[in-house]
């Protein structure tokens, strides 16, 4: 919360307040600048631009078989010694992601991704190396062939007239970073937590993880964040994120999967984590099953 004050932003706690908060009409999401991204508005470019993205992300409700099998196979090809982040969560995330977007991704994509902070800045940009990698990516995927997906309806949709220039750039960008990095980290402490604590059920672990700790808002008295992480990991009211739905069934494949994997138990070392103030996640985890040490 220090790094919050220092930057004059308030902080909302506890499930009820934050509640309140994500719902009430008095705060926005919009900071003023006219950002075509759709996590930095509202009213009615909010409402069309969501609405896209809506579309996007029910083409992979429920989530079709060759993803899971894919994911299947991720987990299958774990040796017994793998770190949680780079063995497991980044090929699963990377994976759904390139199936989110229509889009085949390399290492040197999922690299840029991870160096993105887009609109995510809570600090008012601070950050220009992912400013300029979230740049990159926006060119990037421009360019990009593009099969039945993501990328293709956003195409689409900027044809039809349901997306400007800005917004199909942009949100291009945003739908890649927000199926990738949420994913990613919370895959990866999910993992810990099976490998520390034994099962739970994703719902529980998705609570409790909580990968995105805070949401911006904007209202009379100035900035707040808004904690998700008092069982709220989805958000509220009309910035509730459309995709939970896909992140608890991508969730589900891969933790039952990894489950599997490390029956007859496991130990966990080498663990280093993110120092993010918002999105929560492991750097490094390596898990070594019993009897391979």
């Amino acid at each position: 919360m220090d790094d919050f004050e220092r930057h004059g932003i308030g902080v909302v706690a506890g499930r009820d307040a934050c509640a309140r908060a994500l719902r009430s009409p008095e705060l926005t999401s919009d900071p003023g600048g006219g950002s075509p991204s759709v996590l930095l508005r509202d009213g009615d470019g909010h409402t069309r631009v969501r609405g896209v993205l809506r579309e996007i992300i029910a083409g992979l409700e429920p989530l079709p078989a060759p993803v899971v099998a894919g994911i299947e196979a991720v987990v299958g090809g774990l040796g017994s010694s793998f770190d949680l982040v780079r063995g497991f969560a980044r090929p699963v995330a990377g994976l759904v992601t390139s199936a989110v977007l229509g889009v085949e991704l390399d290492d040197a994509f999922l690299d840029r991704l991870e160096a993105t902070t887009a609109n995510l800045d809570v600090f008012g940009g601070a950050d220009r190396a992912g400013q300029a990698a979230a740049f990159r990516l926006a060119v990037q995927l421009s360019r990009a062939p593009a099969g039945p997906g993501g990328l293709t309806a956003l195409r689409e949709a900027h044809a039809a007239g349901r997306l400007d220039e800005d917004e199909l750039a942009l949100n291009a960008v945003v739908l890649a970073h927000a199926a990738y990095e949420n994913s990613l980290n919370f895959l990866a402490c999910a993992g810990l937590e099976l490998a520390t604590s034994g099962p739970r059920s994703v719902r529980e672990l998705v609570t409790s993880v909580c990968p995105a700790r805070y949401v911006l808002r904007f209202g009379p008295e100035g900035p707040v964040a808004v904690s998700l992480a008092d069982g709220l990991p989805f958000g509220l009211g009309r910035h509730a994120c459309p995709g939970s739905g896909v992140a608890l069934a991508e969730g589900e494949a891969a933790l039952t999967a990894l489950a599997e994997h490390l029956d007859g138990g496991c130990e966990v070392g080498e663990v280093e984590w993110k120092t993010h103030p918002v999105f929560h996640g492991l750097a490094k985890a390596v898990v070594t099953r019993s009897g391979n040490r």
